[in-house]
């Protein structure tokens, strides 16, 4: 892959293709964006985090959409974790140091889903609402549009195949069962419910709150007029709330003792979603005229937040592959992704091992013992809040300094205190 790219074929016109798409316009790349209107009622991934430059508020920023983004969504300040009655942290923005914003937004998917896709629009885009058909090209791992696709982009394509088809559909990663890519799948094999609720309560207006369950984990976002509340639990403890996915969500939030605290009075307004497919890695994210993105290179747990971080992120990446549209550039956007990816998998393992926030409170008790952590607790948890920030993975230190703290805390203390149960 060694040309000079002018036309592109996005498979999907989720955040990841739109953010690509956009900034390839404004180089002159023509694109066409293959996207179906039609869509799941609830999508994972309504809580932005700001981290630092390309991160989700700057890229906000450079897309032009920040204003019409912040119109419709909720200020979000910081984090809140809730792991029982006594323990809990809380994490603002603004007081980690660094070139970052110090907030970010809750948003309400659809509309900002609509926004990525009308700004590309807007700066030259196609939009065909259809789905493409692609095939295999027998004997060669490489792919092609179908007749009917190229004809309904015939004023781009000009009858001849793209230069390049980005394979953005998100989970149905098409491309790789299509070419029967590898992929690595997580250690986590979890079911998340989740719907949208009237209200429920908040410790801090904004804040994204990731609280222990009985068993798993919940989370709650603060959405305009309504919270988004997910479940994230063990398969094996899901029968006993009932046979489907409604059932088993309206009982959770009666009988977990957690959630009969936090959201008792809570009222679903929403249907259920479930996912059950959340922690891959594919091992290999482009070949010959074709190009993973999104969720269809990896996804990660919903936890911190980082799934659309990770996106867009890709998505300014994959517009500096495509400018240069050299095998080397590409290389350099498959491992850079890989790299986030196998991060956020890394901080997901500490925290439900209960490493990550038993190094917070190891902290906390050694400060009062010893100056020299006093003097460098500062420092300590400016890195350690690059998690809630989204920065962690841009940051090889920040990653080895946690990945070192998460050891020592636990050869100090038992971590099981902390651990998702």
């Amino acid at each position: 892959m060694n040309r000079k790219i002018q036309t592109v074929a996005f498979l999907g016109g989720g955040p990841a293709a739109c953010t690509a798409a956009i900034l390839l316009a404004r180089r002159g790349v023509r694109s066409v964006i293959y996207h179906q209107p039609k869509r799941a009622p609830l999508i994972v991934g309504e809580s932005l985090v700001p981290a630092i430059v390309p991160a989700i508020v700057p890229i906000l920023r450079l897309l032009g959409v920040e204003d019409e983004v912040r119109s419709y969504s909720t200020y979000k300040p910081g984090a809140t974790i809730n792991l029982g009655d006594t323990v809990n942290f809380h994490f603002v923005f603004a007081n980690i140091r660094g070139p970052l914003p110090g907030y970010a937004y809750n948003v309400p998917r659809d509309k900002f889903d609509d926004t990525l896709l009308a700004a590309a629009r807007t700066t030259g885009v196609k939009i065909v609402e259809a789905h493409a058909g692609v095939e295999k090209i027998c004997g060669v791992e490489k792919v092609k549009l179908d007749d009917a696709t190229l004809a309904a982009a015939k004023e781009i394509f000009n009858g001849q195949q793209p230069d390049l088809i980005v394979d953005a559909t998100g989970r149905v990663r098409l491309l790789p069962k299509l070419l029967g890519l590898a992929a690595r799948e997580g250690g986590r094999h979890d079911t998340a419910l989740f719907a949208h609720v009237d209200r429920t309560h908040l410790d801090f207006d904004g804040h994204v709150h990731t609280t222990r369950l009985d068993h798993g984990w919940s989370w709650r976002i603060p959405l305009p007029g309504k919270v988004s509340l997910g479940m994230v639990i063990g398969a094996q403890h899901l029968p006993k709330f009932g046979p489907t996915k409604e059932e088993r969500y309206d009982n959770l939030l009666k009988q977990d003792s957690v959630l009969m605290k936090v959201a008792k009075d809570a009222k679903r307004v929403t249907p259920v979603l479930e996912y059950t497919n959340y922690q891959l890695v594919s091992e290999k994210l482009f070949g010959d005229g074709w190009v993973l993105a999104g969720d269809s290179a990896g996804f990660v747990d919903p936890v911190f937040s980082s799934g659309l971080l990770i996106g867009m992120q890709g998505g300014v990446l994959l517009a500096e592959a495509i400018g240069k549209g050299t095998e080397r550039a590409f290389k350099k956007y498959e491992r850079e992704c890989i790299h986030h990816l196998e991060c956020w998998h890394e901080i997901a393992k500490y925290f439900y091992d209960g490493r990550l926030f038993n190094s917070v409170s190891v902290g906390e008790k050694m400060e009062k013992k010893y100056l020299w952590v006093r003097l460098t607790a500062p420092w300590y948890r400016n890195h350690f809040g690059k998690v809630f920030t989204g920065a962690a993975s841009n940051s090889n230190f920040s990653i080895g300094m946690l990945r070192w703290v998460a050891e020592y805390s636990a050869k100090q203390e038992n971590p099981d205190a902390m651990m998702i149960r």
